[in-house]
């Protein structure tokens, strides 16, 4: 058994302090120290460095009960003697799932399946001491959100003194109003916090056991989510821009698209519309063009047609010099007509049916009057 020596214990657990206890915690080796470190823990300050394996076999004298998850870790330490009787909880309830926290803050929740590496892990959140986990244990604590480095350390304090250093540390970010779930992960060298998903942690976490021997010095105060805000209803979508509409058959020549083929019915018509849109708005933002053919012909001759009929409508807008704002331009073929049911043969009646298909929207943008 590793020796320690009173001059490196804290003073509230030198020999000296211990007469008073029971003679047989005085005397019967391991469990009376765990008893007395455990029973001393919160007014010196220790962390679970002071954790040690339980004996192999309990005197009669001592009794000692184990039911820890897995390992010779004791879940509750026991000393009996005439006239008293003193415990102290390691692991205590199985873990639930926790309540929601507010969205100033983040909930963390550590937890250590089943292993069989020795000794205990102890956490550390931004540099101050939060637990120490034995395999199949679980902690939580609420804490600011943001960045935080999450630390480890490895200690077995009957056979590894204490070291200042960590074994490996995790810099995670705090997600308000959210839980981060980290395991610990034994399975390296060095212990290591890996973050896990919340439906991956909750098989895994499942059957471990909450750590209850020590207190953190990294917590805050929990605050539960408030209650849910109150439904408001969405705002109306905003209205469609207004769409003016130009024929095609005012504009151009049947079947065609480009300047050279724009009537003068067609140029009058713009100017018209260009009149009455300087008498709508007094801004104007944007104005977008869209081009429209009919079914009449091969779709790729009539997505063509489309695009370069609001082409040539735009160039004219842009020779007015009536409107500064940016224009765009978009074609969409015959796949929205106003009228159906004329047929796809390039008859008289057919085309005469088809003339509202054959158009330019032009929809505006801006600070109506």
């Amino acid at each position: 058994m590793s020796t320690i020596h009173s001059q490196n214990l804290p003073k509230a657990l030198n020999p000296q302090r211990l007469r008073n206890l029971p003679a047989v915690a005085r005397s019967s080796g391991l469990a009376p120290l765990a008893l007395a470190l455990s029973l001393a823990l919160a007014a010196t300050g220790c962390t679970t460095s002071t954790l040690l394996p339980a004996p192999a076999q309990a005197s009669a004298a001592q009794p000692l009960r184990q039911s820890s998850p897995s390992g010779p870790y004791l879940s509750v330490i026991t000393a009996e003697a005439a006239g008293g009787q003193a415990s102290i909880d390691v692991l205590g309830e199985a873990y639930t799932a926790l309540p929601p926290v507010a969205p100033s803050q983040s909930r963390i929740v550590l937890y250590r399946p089943s292993d069989t590496r020795a000794g205990a892990t102890s956490i550390f959140v931004d540099d101050r001491y939060h637990a120490s986990l034995v395999p199949g244990a679980w902690s939580q604590l609420c804490y600011r959100t943001g960045a935080a480095e999450l630390a480890t350390r490895q200690m077995q304090a009957a056979s590894s003194p204490a070291r200042d250093r960590y074994d490996a540390i995790s810099a995670i970010t705090l997600a308000p109003g959210a839980v981060q779930y980290l395991r610990v992960d034994t399975s390296g060298r060095y212990p290591v916090l890996r973050p896990v998903a919340s439906a991956q942690a909750q098989q895994e976490i499942a059957g471990t056991r909450e750590q209850l021997h020590t207190v953190s010095r990294a917590g805050l105060a929990c605050m539960d989510s408030a209650a849910p805000a109150p439904m408001i209803a969405p705002a109306p979508a905003p209205a469609p821009a207004p769409a003016y509409t130009l024929t095609a058959d005012t504009l151009f020549a049947f079947d065609r698209s480009n300047r050279a083929a724009m009537t003068e019915a067609g140029t009058r018509a713009i100017d018209m519309l260009l009149a009455r849109l300087s008498q709508d708005y007094s801004r104007i933002e944007r104005v977008h063009l869209v081009g429209h053919a009919d079914p009449l012909g091969s779709a790729q001759r009539n997505e063509r047609l489309a695009i370069e009929r609001a082409l040539t409508v735009r160039e004219h807008i842009l020779r007015t010099g009536n409107v500064a704002a940016p224009i765009t331009v978009e074609g969409r073929g015959s796949r929205e007509p106003v009228v159906s049911g004329c047929g796809n043969a390039a008859t008289p009646q057919a085309i005469a049916c088809n003339r509202p298909n054959r158009r330019v929207t032009v929809e505006v943008i801006g600070v109506r009057r």
